[in-house]
């Protein structure tokens, strides 16, 4: 049921786009963090010292940067929603989708003066932004689709984009007229555009009637959070309230202490922000540090390493909109309930007199520990920090482990569903083009292929071997198959890497890294193995389409010193006989420099005996539907018996293969077939693992 639900909320266009955008905003996010924290750093020294640098200029700079990153935060997420939706819906549009989304934001937000234009894009617009850039993405989406079909906005001879343009502009003016009439309609509803303001409204009234006590300080706390999680700004929702009920609080207790009493007010602004939001909203400090506690996905790791450092100084919007936290239901809990228990575990602290209320209004910048110190007057506000946050910590633990094997299970589901796309594609003949599909698959195809390149730097990617054996039971030889083992998706299917490497470009790369690590290989067992034996690779069809790649195997058979008798090249039926002349020669090349030429998946057709007559093939593997069916079908043993003495008038040795059995390995014998390979023997194992096997298969 869980596993169901994942999936339900997963496959969520709405959810999904909304995730995606918020992840294409962080460069933006982090820039402005960066700016943020060097611009507030609570030190009395370093803010004169930043002050009076090049006459303030490096300050103005520092100010413009967050101005114009976190500055404007609900134009960004507002452009990268929208092309995320666009993108993921598959529509050829999606380069209109931000431009659409942004004309409407605006036509529905703008104020009558200028400077609104700059207001509307701030963080307190977010979440009508969220709304508008998801809403007129849809209509756009879907009225394009209605009007792409129509006769009448194509133009022959023309242009394809002016085509596509000239058929998107009556659904853009309909949206973002529509947008411009919902205007009108939302504002004499509730008296503004910006949606935000209604929250505004209800919670100021709410709290005038409340006062300042427990109850006020968790409804506070948790309005907050809940509105975060939406993408509404609930600091600034409840700023008026932060100020005229909890900063109150702090005038009180300054005021106590300055007539030499003790401080009564448990509940002030700094309170807050000292004790319970560490890290900001939600206590994202207590995240970071649980993340890298228990968080096993490397790319979470680093998000958390980066924006740790603006967390400590409050800073959280990495986090917030990384991870992210706004829109993901798995962190909907923690973060709403870590600060509602914080509050709870301060108010007891201070309320049984354990730590001092609040007496210095701190600076929300401030790191925590000093700001602990400094709010408190005491040593013991820090430590009570200290326990704060290892309670935080302690409560996002097993959400992030869920959230990792929601991670896990989701991309594992998104590899079979690539896999079985692949397979069937093969069977069909079609061409996938995997990283251009829309949705899931072209985002998880993308993240392989990039994976795989990094892998394949990191020399990541492996060769298994699978022995080839004689009657006698010695190992003669051993293919070399493509292994490559992801961190978190385990053991993708062969070809689906060839065809990842092959539509990312750089298929020839990926082609002389196999070999290379063949060539490496076979040095390595020259010292290793009892008896010397031959090792063979398959070659794709595409490698042979590169005229360097005799003389890169040349390269990489010189450079391992290695006897190119002991490498074989594996070329399939199909490609030997669809090959072109040029193909041709390229095989005769790397024949020609002493490698053995294998022909793999034989079969009997009449082009196979030609090309066979022609051709310098050293070994013939043959087809497996043969082998498979050799105890059953009598023309398959004919066939084989045909191939043998075929083998022996043109000088070619044969290998079986897909052999599984002890009956199917005694009938090829008595074929006249000599060596065999198929689970029987061994399936495909590491190198190490092939030594030991071949070591000991000599010793019986």
């Amino acid at each position: 049921m869980l596993k169901r639900n994942f999936e339900n909320v997963e496959d969520n266009k709405i959810l999904y786009s909304i995730k995606q955008g918020m992840i294409l905003a962080i460069p933006a996010i982090m820039t402005g963090s960066i700016a943020l924290v060097i611009l507030n750093l609570p030190i009395k020294i370093y803010q004169e010292y930043i002050a009076s640098l090049f006459n303030g200029e490096i300050s103005n700079i520092l100010t413009f940067i967050n101005d114009s990153t976190l500055g404007i935060i609900s134009l960004i997420i507002l452009l990268t929603i929208s092309y995320s939706y666009g993108k993921i819906y598959g529509s050829k549009y999606t380069v209109l989708v931000p431009i659409v989304a942004m004309c409407s934001f605006l036509v529905f937000s703008h104020g009558n003066e200028l400077d609104s234009y700059v207001e509307i894009f701030k963080t307190k617009w977010l979440f009508t932004a969220i709304i508008v850039s998801i809403t007129s993405s849809i209509l756009f989406v879907k009225l394009t689709e209605s009007f792409i079909t129509s006769v009448k906005f194509h133009t022959e001879g023309a242009d394809a984009d002016f085509n596509m343009v000239v058929s998107a502009i009556i659904p853009f003016i309909i949206v973002v007229f529509l947008f411009s009439i919902l205007r009108v309609i939302v504002i004499n509803l509730i008296g503004s555009s910006n949606f935000q303001d209604i929250f505004y409204n209800l919670f100021s009234n709410i709290f005038k009637s409340m006062g300042r006590n427990l109850m006020s300080a968790l409804l506070f706390i948790f309005l907050m959070h809940f509105m975060w999680f939406f993408g509404i700004h609930g600091s600034n929702v409840l700023d008026t309230v932060a100020k005229n009920l909890f900063e109150n609080g702090m005038a009180i207790n300054i005021n106590l202490v300055n007539n030499n009493q003790l401080p009564t007010e448990i509940f002030t602004k700094t309170f807050f922000d000292t004790m319970v939001l560490l890290g900001g909203c939600g206590a994202l400090l207590c995240l970071v540090i649980a993340i890298f506690l228990s968080e096993k996905r490397i790319n979470v790791r680093k998000l958390a390493k980066i924006a740790s450092i603006p967390a400590l100084f409050n800073i959280n919007e990495m986090l917030v909109f990384g991870i992210p936290i706004v829109f993901n239901y798995i962190m909907f809990i923690p973060f709403i309930i870590t600060p509602i228990i914080l509050t709870i575990t301060s108010y007891v602290a201070m309320a049984t007199g354990l730590v001092p209320c609040t007496v210095s209004a701190v600076e929300w910048t401030s790191p925590i520990f000093l700001s602990g110190y400094m709010a408190t007057d005491s040593i013991r506000g820090s430590l009570l920090q200290l326990f704060n946050l290892c309670v935080g910590v302690m409560i996002y633990i097993p959400f992030i482990k869920m959230s990792q094997n929601r991670y896990i299970y989701m991309f594992k589901n998104n590899i079979e569903n690539l896999t079985n796309l692949v397979k069937k594609c093969e069977l069909t003949g079609e061409q996938p083009n995997i990283l251009n599909h829309s949705g899931k698959i072209g985002s998880i195809s993308k993240m392989l292929a990039s994976d795989l390149k990094f892998a394949m730097k990191k020399e990541e990617i492996e060769l298994f071997y699978q022995p080839q054996v004689n009657y006698d039971g010695n190992v003669v030889g051993a293919e070399g198959l493509l292994r490559w083992r992801h961190s978190i998706g385990g053991f993708i299917y062969p070809p689906l890497v060839i065809l990842l490497a092959k539509e990312e470009g750089f298929l020839d790369e990926l082609g002389e890294y196999i070999i290379n690590k063949a060539c490496i290989d076979l040095k390595k067992s020259e010292s290793l193995l009892i008896n010397p034996i031959k090792f063979s690779v398959n070659i794709s069809p595409d490698q042979l389409n590169d005229p360097n790649l005799p003389e890169q195997i040349k390269n990489i058979i010189e450079n391992k010193n290695i006897n190119p008798n002991m490498l074989g090249i594996e070329i399939t039926e199909q490609v030997a006989l669809s090959g072109s002349q040029i193909i041709i020669e390229r095989i005769n090349a790397i024949h020609d420099l002493g490698i053995k030429l294998i022909m793999d998946d034989f079969g009997m057709g009449h082009s196979s005996l030609i090309y066979l007559q022609n051709n310098n093939f050293d070994i013939v593997k043959l087809d497996g539907s043969l082998v498979k069916e050799i105890l059953i079908n009598k023309r398959s043993s004919e066939i084989i018996m045909s191939i043998v003495n075929l083998s022996k008038n043109l000088d070619f040795d044969i290998i079986v293969e897909y052999v599984e059995n002890l009956n199917q390995r005694d009938k090829l014998y008595g074929l006249g077939c000599e060596i065999y390979q198929g689970y029987y023997y061994s399936k495909s194992i590491p190198f190490e693992e092939f030594i030991d096997y071949a070591n000991r298969a000599l010793a019986k």
